[in-house]
């Protein structure tokens, strides 16, 4: 399966299981439930970042208006991870 429909069925059983979690009353399981979910959004992005987006995540950066699309030092992390990708110039 492609990691990207295998994140996306991820996500879905996280939203389901999310609205699943808000519809219990005693406190301390909500947040226990809460807390899983959490983690397991967390490892969801970080799959998607590094299997699906790879080294095409810092285009996605955000920046400000008029500045440069990523600082010096951003930009010397991102170029040897474009050039593994085969991007040869910037």
């Amino acid at each position: 399966q492609a990691p990207l429909s295998r994140l996306l069925q991820e996500l879905e059983l996280i939203q389901r299981e999310q609205r699943e979690a808000n519809g219990v009353t005693e406190r301390r399981q909500w947040w226990e439930r809460r807390s899983q979910l959490d983690l397991r959004m967390r490892s969801l992005i970080q799959s998607l970042e590094s299997e699906v987006l790879g080294c095409w995540r810092g285009l996605l950066l955000p920046r400000e208006p008029g500045n440069d699309p990523l600082d010096p030092q951003e930009l010397s992390r991102l170029l040897p991870e474009l050039r593994e990708c085969g991007w040869a110039s910037p």
